[in-house]
């Protein structure tokens, strides 16, 4: 199984990305589990999505004896194909949600530079508005890992319009040491990340910036 920095070996926290159902658009969702399911090891969910098709999934991977499966879900927005799910998690596992904002299944706000126990590691909350106003990005600083929700954070030619709160985003971002991200929808990249989000950044402020 290949390891939260993206390479094979020994790391700490395990990250999952778990099917999608081929029926229905939804996200990527993401198991974020400890190295060894040790009983003091938060297994977390990124973003359930819209339906209940990884469930069957979750239950056959082996999550630790005696551990709820999924004991939190972090949701980097609350559109409908990321978090529509959320309240059968809280149904079947008694899953603490948390998003930016208030929504169905929503327990607790999250807060800028909140962090939370993922697996045997941290995420960083980071707020990063520009796709929607909601928007976060959960961040793992040992692992130097981003779970980027929609942001985009690779923007080839210039042209369209921008927010300047996106702009503000891909600065905040731009400032961190990410060698690995895992998107809301595309596959996980670990290429250039550092050199993308500049390339992103610069084709970004030579668009409209409203």
């Amino acid at each position: 199984m290949r390891n939260c920095s993206g390479r094979w070996g020994s790391s700490t926290m395990r990250v999952i990305q778990l099917a999608r159902n081929p029926k229905n658009y939804t996200c990527r969702s993401y198991l974020i589990l400890g190295e060894w399911n040790q009983l003091t090891d938060v297994n977390t969910l990124i973003d359930p999505g819209t339906d209940e098709y990884i469930l069957a999934e979750i239950d056959r991977i082996y999550t630790g004896c005696g551990k709820v499966p999924v004991e939190q879900v972090l949701l980097t927005h609350n559109h409908f194909d990321h978090a529509a799910s959320a309240d059968l998690f809280k149904q079947k596992y008694g899953a603490k949600v948390y998003g930016w904002v208030d929504g169905p299944g929503v327990d607790s706000l999250l807060k800028e530079g909140q962090l939370f126990k993922a697996g045997d590691d941290y995420l960083e909350v980071i707020h990063t508005p520009g796709h929607s106003s909601d928007s976060v990005a959960f961040y793992c600083q040992s692992q130097r890992l981003l779970f980027s929700g929609d942001t985009q954070l690779r923007i080839r030619t210039t042209g369209g319009k921008y927010t300047k709160d996106y702009v503000q985003t891909l600065l905040k971002l731009a400032q961190r040491e990410i060698e690995l991200i895992y998107p809301g929808h595309d596959e996980p990249f670990e290429s250039d990340v550092r050199s993308t989000i500049l390339t992103t950044l610069q084709n970004v402020r030579q668009s409209e910036v409203i």
